[in-house]
């Protein structure tokens, strides 16, 4: 069985208010409380000495880049470790420790290193530091869950002094984007040699390149980094001095603690605090890469009708969801990746999304179906996460809709480490035939969503199976050029909308507050991969 190249499915488990609502499409309802998206802010213009962040997801499990797949990891990481490139504003890859890249055939990628930079130690960063850091990712052993990305990878080897080169056994469109990802993070060799297992842990530690660098630990209370005056990107000089992250993980405590400005900053600020805080300091919000949608899982019960897939999709409502649980902070999806995560032929994407159906509750249609299949009224579990709030009242929604045109869905609500299980085995997905869930795409490429829907791939939990839709999909990944991509792309989208494997539901704003005597943090999802605390400072 093929494993998919990243863990989003599984690791973005990250809580309804992490995410981003996209422009693009959907009812004007859904945007009529819709808070201003913010896509820039003032520089900051001056130093602070220190600034407390929290980390809604709680403590972190590892400071290791290799499994940086949580939010509470990732937002951390992010400003301590780089990768090779980075994304801008705009989700496109810019330099970091790689100036360039050359592709001089469809199966070799030719990455020329940054002279000069180093890591916090002073120490040179070398193309031996290069494929150590990404052959360690590749080792089983390590689990890290950036393994999949090397699906074709056929070997990665120093050819020189400042370069790395990367063979495929064939094209592979998906792999570039994996430069700016942890997949190819790079720490120091000979440090992580010398601590084993001890790496990134709150005694081991972390040796990398970022604007920030380790300083201390104390598991349960605070983890603290520091400026690295010796940062390579001196144009991008940070100007808070040292962060503080604290682990408050309880809503109401987080509000508490943001409002007596005891904390300064957080991402995924809960919903029940944004009037308040909005008053106070700085809440802003932004577009991500994030949907929220229910999964088929069960494709042999009730769901194998697909009179029972559309009755399902019929009873949501929509604008209600987005009005009521949401509170307008979201929209409505047409297919199941957001426009936001369309990282080139904007056009072609866009032709074929206002072409899929407007998502819209319809009652009476729901019923005919109902009416007309014995498998629509028979019973359907839905699981869900209870760790998120808005999760739990989308799905008792559903459910309550659902039994006025005389469907049986069942709730199942599971902790967050049981609803995690789902994702790893089978075995945690027994009893299930719908999945309510939300993740986010690393990177602006709707592929990297719509391959684990293949035959075979490990996330394809109902075991769907089209080979026009397999083909579609694996002719995608070999193709370079964007538009002839794209035309590929919405066509397996085209597929999966009209036989309901997923029925997507929203898409979210991310969204991000920091005290008023504060600056220059922008609402991106690309917070977690891209060294967001580098842009921030003192108004």
């Amino acid at each position: 069985m093929t494993r998919p190249r990243t863990a989003a499915l599984a690791a973005a488990l990250l809580g309804s208010t992490l995410l981003t609502a996209c422009d693009g499409g959907g009812p004007a309802a859904g945007r009529a409380n819709a808070p201003t998206i913010t896509t820039a802010v003032p520089a900051p213009a001056g130093d602070v000495a220190t600034v407390t962040w929290n980390l809604a997801g709680g403590e972190p499990t590892t400071l290791d880049p290799a499994q940086s797949a949580l939010e509470s990891v990732s937002t951390v990481v992010a400003n301590l470790c780089e990768g090779l490139f980075t994304f801008g504003p705009d989700y496109q890859r810019r330099p970091a420790l790689a100036t360039s890249v050359d592709h001089p055939d469809p199966l070799t990628h030719v990455i020329h290193l940054r002279r000069g930079a180093t890591f916090w130690d002073g120490r040179p960063v070398t193309p031996e530091d290069v494929v150590y850091s990404v052959r360690r990712i590749l080792d089983p052993a390590l689990g890290s869950p950036w393994i999949g990305w090397a699906v074709n990878l056929r070997g990665i080897e120093p050819t020189g002094d400042d370069r790395v080169t990367i063979r495929l056994k064939k094209p592979d469109a998906l792999v570039p984007n994996f430069f700016a990802l942890p997949a190819f993070t790079v720490v120091q060799k000979a440090f992580a040699e010398k601590a084993g297992k001890g790496f990134g842990t709150a005694k081991g530690g972390v040796m990398c390149t970022g604007p920030y660098r380790f300083t201390g630990w104390t598991q349960g209370r605070e983890l603290t980094v520091a400026r690295n005056d010796t940062w390579w990107n001196t144009a991008a000089r940070p100007r808070v001095k040292n962060l503080r992250f604290t682990f408050i993980a309880d809503p109401a405590a987080q509000s508490a603690a943001l409002n007596s400005g005891d904390v300064d900053g957080q991402f995924n600020v809960p919903r029940a605090a944004h009037a308040q805080l909005s008053g106070r300091g700085n809440l802003l919000f932004g577009r991500s890469l994030a949907p929220t949608f229910l999964a088929v899982v069960n494709a042999r019960g009730a769901l194998s009708d697909p009179a029972t897939r559309q009755a399902i999709q019929a009873v949501i409502d929509y604008r209600g969801v987005i009005r009521s649980v949401y509170r307008g902070t979201a929209q409505p999806l047409r297919a199941l990746v957001p426009p936001a995560a369309w990282g080139y032929a904007r056009d072609v994407y866009q032709s074929e999304y206002d072409r899929l159906p407007e998502p819209a509750q319809d009652l009476a249609r729901a019923r005919d179906l109902v009416g007309r299949s014995a498998r629509a009224r028979e019973r359907i579990v839905l699981a869900y996460t209870t760790a998120i709030e808005e999760e739990t009242r989308t799905a008792t929604a559903i459910a309550d809709a659902a039994a006025k045109i005389g469907m049986r869905v069942e709730l199942k609500p599971m902790t967050g480490e049981r609803f995690a299980a789902v994702f790893g085995s089978p075995k945690g997905r027994e009893g299930i035939d719908l999945l309510l869930s939300t993740g986010y795409l690393d990177s602006p490429e709707p592929l990297s969503y719509y391959q684990f829907f293949t035959t075979g791939n490990f996330y394809n939990f109902a075991g769907y199976s089209n080979k026009e839709y397999d083909t579609v999909v694996a002719t995608a990944i070999g193709t370079e050029d964007p538009a002839a991509r794209a035309r590929l792309v919405v066509r397996a989208q085209a597929i999966l909308a009209r036989d309901l494997v997923t029925i997507p539901i929203a898409t979210q704003y991310v969204n991000v507050y920091y005290g008023p005597g504060l600056a220059g943090v922008v609402p991106r999802q690309n917070y977690l991969y891209t060294p967001w605390a580098a842009s921030l400072g003192g108004k």
